[in-house]
């Protein structure tokens, strides 16, 4: 057996403390020191960090018979979403995934510049006489509502749910930094404003399955497949709890990514109007912002058998650590790497096919991609038709936590269009 290199760390907890510190300047440097395959201890887990296109490839789309998502990720995210397409295995991931995916058809984006319009318009309305705003949170209002109102044909309390999310997500990642979490033991044992914030979400939900079923409406939409589905009587139909994940997740999971890669979109633009210039295709601009802001910035999964990946062994039980946000700057596959330019996605001949993997791969890939690039597509292009952005103070730093998020706001000076 060949053991990885990787960084020492300390005897008891290994790389935990660093990871806590600067999860990003930790794997950046660990791949940098120790090449493609890294080693890494947090307290007693062990993790290989895989940075090569064709790693990755082998773990999420030619093999991912020998991982699965049985990780300390999963289970953190699963005390919200529950066995859904983000945290379920094998049998359970592949029934929501057939559920699913007849929703995300091309006919869902027929509606989608109406829908973004009509939500868009009154921002922009507003945002034409105030001195400046922030656009992360800006948006993360705007694409709840959008998704919405896409996945469910309703209106929904973007403020409720953005509050509610933030308690979420810091609590998710919080436990999964810890080395114990009392949680994992009992749900009992979360902390009052997470349960708090977890029944939020499921009353939202459940307002929109309730007043669907006393409309006697069906339109063609995510929330009447999954009710459908649920009524069903059968062994394929939809259990309770199994309605309630599939809608928490598809409502979280679809508006929290794209709202943050739009936000950096916008940012990064303002920052090199030049370079934005050069394109005039909103679809590039939002495909160089999810290259270097990928919101899903780490991914995570077990290996249930030992396997070898160049030409080191992978050992049964360890997790594997692939982070797109690494990717997506490594110097063999990008030319200036760290430069924000539209342009490199006007063509994919000279990249390599697995270097660029912001909605991930393989049979995971994330279902709602196509959904979320029409979505940033119309709202990048309806913006620039009538404003324009300059960048105002410096850029905050990134925070990598559940998503790749601004540790603050990001501020934007409107400008005429």
């Amino acid at each position: 057996m060949t053991r990885a290199p990787g960084p020492q760390g300390s005897v008891i907890w290994g790389s935990l403390a660093d990871l806590k510190t600067d999860a990003l300047g930790l794997l950046g440097d660990a791949a940098r020191d120790h090449g493609d395959v890294v080693r890494l201890r947090f307290g007693p887990v062990t993790a290989h960090l895989i940075n090569h296109p064709d790693h990755i490839a082998h773990v999420l789309s030619r093999h991912p018979d020998r991982y699965d998502k049985n990780t300390r990720s999963a289970e953190r995210i699963r005390a919200t979403c529950g066995d859904s397409l983000l945290s379920a295995n094998k049998d359970a991931w592949a029934r929501h995934r057939r559920l699913i995916q007849p929703v995300f058809q091309p006919k869902i984006f027929s509606d989608i510049s109406r829908v973004v319009a009509s939500e868009l318009a009154p921002l922009l309305d507003r945002w034409i006489v105030a001195d400046k705003i922030d656009i992360a949170a800006e948006m993360m209002h705007l694409v709840i509502a959008i998704s919405a109102r896409i996945l469910f044909s309703s209106s929904v309390d973007a403020a409720r749910i953005e509050a509610a999310l933030e308690v979420i997500l810091q609590d998710t990642w919080r436990r999964l930094e810890a080395p114990l979490d009392p949680a994992m033991l009992s749900r009992h044992l979360h902390r009052p404003a997470f349960k708090q914030a977890v029944q939020t979400i499921d009353d939202v939900i459940f307002d929109l399955i309730n007043a669907r079923r006393a409309s006697g409406d069906r339109p063609d939409d995510l929330l009447s497949q999954l009710i459908t589905a649920h009524e069903a009587d059968s062994d394929a139909g939809l259990t309770d709890q199994e309605l309630r994940d599939a809608a928490v997740t598809l409502l979280l999971g679809g508006h929290e990514t794209t709202a943050n890669a739009l936000a950096w979109a916008f940012y990064a633009v303002a920052q090199n109007p030049d370079a934005a210039l050069l394109t005039n295709d909103p679809a590039h601009i939002f495909a160089e912002a999810v290259r270097l802001y990928p919101s899903i910035w780490i991914v995570e999964r077990r290996a249930i058998q030992t396997d070898t990946i160049g030409g080191f062994t992978i050992p049964r039980g360890s997790s594997v650590l692939i982070s797109p946000y690494l990717i997506h700057t490594h110097p063999d596959f990008w030319t200036d790497a760290d430069q924000f330019d539209p342009t490199r996605h006007a063509s994919e001949t000279d990249r390599h096919r697995h270097a660029y993997i912001p909605f991930g791969l393989g049979q995971h890939r994330c279902i709602g991609l196509h959904m979320a690039r029409a979505i940033a597509a119309e709202v990048i292009g309806q913006t620039y038709a009538r404003l324009k952005f300059e960048a105002v103070g410096p850029a905050p730093n990134l925070e990598p936590k559940i998503t790749l998020r601004p540790n603050g706001p990001l501020w934007l000076r409107v400008l005429a269009g």
